[in-house]
């Protein structure tokens, strides 16, 4: 046990090997269990995920933009360790990852045929208008806002103040001594698991996405042996990428997925209704911003169709669930940025690349669900199988044996580099928060984390997958409130010290000139 944790460790094991024995041996039992409990979170609680997340977003800026921006992630001599490139492609890669690319076709005709009441009539004009919108306002700032303010804790609270790499140690300034006891074992133990379950919602999307790729383009028969197969590559892929250095594992994944994927924009693109996807595009960030706080405190009082909890909230739960691993990671390769830097570059700069996917993506599957000659195409195959949509798109151009083995490249590499973070962070939050955790540990938690994904996959797929984020993310988001004020405190004490100090420089400045002048 040497270098664990072994209360954070033991209580996370025991939680997750339950659920994983609970799930193999009664799986109807925990399909029941969790449905109840998930009914009654988006029953009684379904607002505060919607607020929450408004609340981060209003907070990151107000950061960013106010007098604590010039303020570093790290200490003041740190300096940024890797390019402007580099950065971006880990942020993007760890950020959002397979699921922009699983929801990227699927989402915006989803909400054209069966949008949220203020949309329109199903299939009307006014619906496939709102199509983008909805989908630029999940993946948009607002999914962002929750990882960098995990990001924010970490870089401020914990690197500048040289705690160890956990987010109980983001609670210092508010508990003090108090987090090295059971306190703040609990708060890392509801993360480790919270993050768990959040990546196997990926991992379980990720799976999907890649078996519907194969059996779509290859003439395989889809089945569970062939998910289950699939799953066991990825998990012996991104367990060997978590041994490796960031630099020779999720960095060289970064990069290589990052230029897969805007090779597969570019093409789409020129090859595609190029007119109608910029039209379509300047529209939809137009109605985004209009409605933006519209969207983000919808609740659907009157009419109560389930959307909410099927879209919006398992978004936000979603994204809440990724918080803590990817927050913990950003910050550990954004040493040596201000504030506004960071806010800028993991808030607004990620939002638009997403954005520019959707708009190029969802725009060109609009257009073929509303031509004559293909409509119906995609409506068909999203409702039988909403991962295989995307393969589906590039069919109908031209070069697809190629196409089709740059989206599994693309889907592969993005889903391989957001594992290995997360399997990185669950070793940490492990093992008392060491930076370089164990091998053996990292190897431990990445199994589980696949068999974890295994066994909601076999619960019921993707609505299985969904209900695993909002219930799972529910506690931690409860303690991403207690950050906030936790960063605000060692904030203002930050600007007040180093006020101090600029203050008895420049008047020491000012009397040894004065003194000179004699």
């Amino acid at each position: 046990m040497d270098g664990i944790d072994p209360s954070v460790f033991t209580i996370s094991a025991v939680l997750t090997l339950c659920f994983v024995l609970w799930g193999a041996l009664d799986n109807s039992s925990l399909g029941r269990v969790s449905n109840a409990v998930l009914a009654y979170l988006l029953d009684q609680w379904g607002w505060l995920y919607l607020a929450g997340v408004l609340f981060f977003v209003l907070f990151s800026l107000y950061l960013a933009l106010g007098k604590y921006g010039s303020i570093k992630l790290g200490s003041s001599a740190d300096v940024p360790e890797y390019s402007d490139f580099s950065w971006f492609a880990m942020l993007f890669g760890c950020g959002m990852g397979v699921g922009l690319v699983f929801w990227s076709i699927a989402e915006p005709i989803f909400h054209y045929l069966q949008g949220p009441s203020y949309a329109g009539a199903h299939g009307s004009p006014k619906a496939a208008e709102w199509a983008l919108p909805i989908s630029y306002f999940h993946w948009g700032i607002s999914a962002w806002a929750t990882f960098v303010i995990i990001g924010l804790a970490m870089g401020i609270i914990i690197y500048r103040k040289g705690l160890p790499t956990l987010m109980s140690s983001c609670f210092y300034p508010i508990l003090g001594d108090m987090i090295h006891g059971p306190i703040g074992k609990l708060i890392d133990s509801v993360t480790l698991v919270t993050s768990l379950f959040g990546m196997a919602t990926t991992i379980g999307l990720g799976t999907m996405q890649l078996c519907a790729g194969i059996t779509y383009n290859y003439g395989f028969t889809e089945s569970s042996a062939l998910n289950l197969s699939i799953l066991a590559i990825v998990i012996l892929f991104y367990l060997a990428s978590a041994c490796l250095p960031i630099e020779k594992g999720i960095k060289t994944g970064s990069n290589i997925s990052m230029v897969a994927c805007l090779a597969l924009l570019v093409y789409i693109f020129f090859l595609g209704p190029t007119k109608f996807i910029i039209e379509n595009s300047f529209n939809a960030v137009g109605l985004y911003i209009q409605n933006f706080f519209f969207m983000s405190l919808w609740m659907d009082p009157i009419e109560k169709s389930g959307w909410l909890g099927s879209w919006t909230i398992f978004y936000w739960a979603w994204w809440i669930a990724w918080a803590p691993f990817v927050g913990m990671f950003i910050a550990k390769i954004s040493k040596g940025r201000t504030i506004r830097e960071f806010v800028f570059g993991a808030l607004i700069a990620p939002t638009l690349l997403d954005f520019v996917f959707f708009g190029v993506f969802g725009s060109t599957a609009l257009k073929m669900e509303m031509t004559e000659a293909t409509k119906g195409i995609l409506e068909a195959v999203i409702n039988d199988n909403v991962a295989t949509s995307i393969y589906v798109l590039l069919q109908q151009f031209p070069m697809v044996p190629i196409t089709a083995v740059v989206t599994i490249l693309v889907v592969f590499t993005f889903f391989v580099v957001s594992a290995d973070s997360c399997t990185i962070v669950l070793a940490m939050l492990s093992s008392c928060g060491e930076e370089k955790p164990r091998t053996g540990l990292k190897i431990f938690w990445g199994i589980v984390m696949g068999v974890s994904a295994g066994v909601l996959m076999t619960m019921g797929g993707l609505n299985a997958l969904q209900m695993a984020s909002i219930v799972g993310a529910f506690p931690f988001l409860l303690l991403m409130f207690f950050i906030c004020f936790s960063l605000m405190k060692v904030l203002r004490e930050t600007v007040q010290s180093e006020g101090f100090q600029v203050g008895c420089a420049a008047r020491q400045s000012k009397t040894t000139s004065i003194g000179g002048v004699h």
